[in-house]
């Protein structure tokens, strides 16, 4: 062993000095970039001529084009361009969105597709790649037919991105090696275990071997998200909260609304040269990874028999509704929330199983517990409040079990240590939830929501084997998309329903039952959804959840646990039922999945897409527009910024939610309206320190009055409060020592895993 970490120093050491020499010469290459030697006077254009005043300008459609119709306005540079990655910068003026393009749109050429210049900026940034040698490379301008455009200026500089993907590839490559080398004799004792757990997660994660992914129902506004968060790291602005990227400029705090901690793990890619569809692919490569390892602890946890843990990993991590969250409704939240589902189910498993008077190892419960919600809350508001709920009914159901002083005590602690964890995200989500009136909450205070139409019907539980695309939302089962639990979870249902009706269920089988049917009528079109919005309070919150059938994937876990007591019944059995039992629920897995992938390659609904850049994202990408201050009139909002009895007012710098302006008044007093959405935290100070109230516009903008006579410099920017700050530093706490009791807290002498066999 000693020999092994001195070859390993060793090893390090080399590692370093390659990782170091290679970033020097990074450095060294992106201080000396050079523009492309191109004027805009080397441009071409069939349309209009260059003139000096004015750059390229147009006014009207093209002679020989109809109105509206898009044409090449204007092209070039037609430089000899070699392979590497590109920043193409461009100022303009226009008074409708145009869009530019490089040329020729080729994926084995080129990594970029069509980029928005928004009518709301006069700057923009089109990132691309190119695979090879291109000569006379063409960047195409193209003008909509609509509303004046003028070019002014383009600038084409190499990036060296591809140059730093590589660096981090490398690094990635020397860590996966160094672990390998220090854990070889532990890697190798648990070879099989590992080559199973590697199988559910191929399995789990075969559409991301395709090119591109396909366009799901919510990719747009993650896809944003992932953008807004990698924008603000950008610039310093650490926990994103105000993400000024949005709707070029004027600011969306969902990150306050959504939480997204996990986020930014795709944001870190984006930062360093990584395409949008690749960072976003990592992404679910690595909740797959997650939710494959945590499902597998806490079944192991459980059951004590890595055979079965593995046989219920399989089965959730593969199981249908899941791999329709994460392919066809791109539900970022939803399919992450579903990682950490496991945790809470060995929790909840545990407090109504294990030996309640052992209160030292008892109370390991709600810890588990605490960090599944935590994660929850961290990915997705709507599956918190629809765990909470369900959590809430088996209390009541178990009520003489909850009802003891230990468990009690447990629970207690477990809602302590999840509002240490989660402070970061639930502080500030709950200032705003009682002092920001938007759309979202305004709904699910006063507005019934009527979605019992939107239930799954019971024949879809049992459709296993159609089309996995649809509208969603439709009452029509032929027009929605796949929403059952799955073959194998159904089946598994049906069996315990079997021998429940034979008498041959124990009770921990009886209450999972129980709970898997209940979860399930939730999901359909049978719960009284519309009765309970209409006649209480309680009612309208529950059905702010817009889909019942998210509750499939409450059902999906339960479902997971109920196949576990099964497969430890049919091995008290005989181990020939046993065998039989895991390799068909091998078999139907494999199946059903294969089935999944080729819907996902072959189906005429499938539009796979390859973004690369920020660019090719619109920044009006907001959802439903939930978090905005108002429904209508958003999209009203000025180019610049407005004043009245104001003698000047200009912007002298911005970056992000910071903006520096001069303003010079007159001997009355000046109002300024800025094109930010006014949500609070935004704070206004002049250079004396002094701060000045603001206040909403009629659209719900920052409206500021200045005293007559002023002339000097303010500053609008985005600042936390107090509390926010200490809510973070009690999360991060909280986290550190966690970290550093792990192995105390973790460490059980409750019974030992069986050997794994399969």
């Amino acid at each position: 062993m000693e020999k092994i970490k001195s070859k390993l120093k060793l090893l390090l050491l080399a590692e370093i000095v390659i990782l170091i020499s290679l970033i020097t010469l990074l450095v060294i290459r992106s201080e000396n970039a050079q523009p492309i030697n191109a004027t805009i006077t080397d441009w071409q254009s069939d349309y209009v001529e260059y003139n000096s005043a004015k750059g390229w300008y147009i006014s009207s459609s093209p002679s020989g084009k109809t109105e509206g119709e898009t044409t090449v306005f204007l092209s070039g540079p037609y430089s000899n361009l070699p392979k590497g990655t590109y920043s193409a910068t461009i100022k303009y003026h226009c008074d409708e969105d145009q869009s530019w393009l490089a040329n020729p749109q080729d994926s084995r050429i080129l990594s970029a597709g069509s980029a928005f210049l928004s009518r709301k900026q006069n700057h923009a940034i089109y990132r691309f790649e190119l695979q090879t040698y291109v000569e006379d490379f063409e960047l195409q301008i193209l003008y909509s037919g609509k509303g004046d455009f003028q070019v002014t200026d383009i600038s084409i500089t190499p990036t060296y991105t591809g140059f730093l993907r590589i660096i981090i590839l490398l690094a990635v490559l020397f860590l996966c090696l160094d672990l390998f080398i220090l854990y070889y004799d532990r890697i190798i004792e648990n070879k099989n275990l590992l080559l199973t757990l590697s199988g559910i997660l191929f399995l789990s994660s075969l559409p991301l071997l395709t090119n591109g992914i396909a366009w799901g129902h919510d990719m747009p506004f993650h896809l944003m998200r992932i953008e807004a968060i990698a924008n603000e790291l950008r610039m310093l602005n650490i926990p994103v909260r105000m993400s000024s990227i949005y709707m070029d400029g004027a600011g969306y705090p969902v990150s306050i609304y959504y939480g997204d901690l996990l986020l930014y793990i795709p944001a870190l890619l984006r930062l360093s040269g990584f395409s949008v569809t690749t960072a976003y692919k990592f992404y679910i490569f690595i909740i797959n990874v997650g939710t494959v390892i945590i499902t597998y602890f806490c079944m192991d946890k459980i059951f004590k028999n890595k055979s079965i843990a593995c046989l219920t990993s399989l089965a959730y991590c593969t199981s249908s509704y899941r791999l329709v969250n994460i392919y066809v409704r791109t539900a970022v939240g939803e399919y992450s929330a579903m990682m950490f589902l496991p945790l809470i189910a060995l929790a909840i498993y545990r407090i109504y199983t294990d030996n309640v008077d052992d209160y030292k190892t008892y109370r390991k419960n709600a810890l588990f517990l605490a960090l599944g919600m935590t994660g929850v809350i961290g990915c997705h508001i709507l599956s918190t409040e629809m765990v909470v709920f369900v959590l809430a009914v088996i209390s009541v159901g178990l009520l003489k079990l909850t009802l003891r002083k230990n468990t009690i005590r447990v629970y207690i602690r477990s809602v302590l240590y999840t509002c240490a964890f989660s402070a970061y995200f639930v502080i500030p989500f709950l200032d705003y939830f009682k002092n920001v009136s938007v759309l979202v909450t305004s709904t699910a205070q006063n507005i019934p929501t009527y979605i019992q139409h939107k239930g799954s019907s019971l024949s879809e539980y049992f459709s296993f084997f159609r089309d996995i695309y649809g509208g969603g939302s439709s009452s029509y089962t032929n027009d929605r998309m796949l929403l059952t639990p799955g073959l194998i979870l159904m089946l598994t249902l049906v069996v315990a329903i079997v021998l429940w009706i034979n008498r041959k269920c124990s009770k921990e089988m009886k209450a999972l039952t129980l709970c898997a049917l209940f979860t399930l009528y939730l999901a359909s079109n049978l719960f009284p959804w519309n009765f309970l919005a209409q006649h209480s309070r309680i009612g309208i919150m529950l059905s702010q959840i817009q889909y019942p059938w998210r509750y499939i994937g409450l059902s999906a876990i339960v479902l997971s646990l109920l196949l576990g007591t099964l497969l430890q019944k049919a091995k008290a059995y005989q181990s020939t039922r046993e065998i039989q039992s895991g390799m068909f629920i091998l078999l139907a897995c494999f199946l059903t999945t294969c089935l999944f992938n080729g819907y996902y390659n072959a189906s005429e609904n499938t539009h796979l897409c390859a973004y690369y850049d920020s660019s090719e994202l619109s920044t009006y990408y907001i959802g439903n527009g939930e978090y905005l201050r108002q429904m209508e009139g958003w999209d009203t909002q000025p180019v610049n910024v407005i004043y009245r009895n104001m003698e000047q007012v200009s912007v002298e710098s911005r970056q992000g939610c910071y903006m520096k302006l001069y303003c010079k008044g007159t001997d009355t007093d000046g109002e300024i309206y800025l094109p930010v959405w006014n949500y609070k935290g935004y704070h206004v100070i002049d250079d004396a320190g002094n701060e000045y109230a603001i206040s909403d516009s009629d659209n719900k903008q920052i409206q500021l009055t200045l005293p007559a006579g002023f002339d000097g410099y303010i500053t609008l920017d985005f600042i936390e409060p107090w509390y926010w700050r200490l809510a973070e530093f009690i999360s991060l706490a909280s986290a550190i020592f966690l970290w550093f009791r792990r192995k105390q807290l973790f460490s059980e002498n409750s019974g030992q895993s069986e050997d794994f066999k399969l």
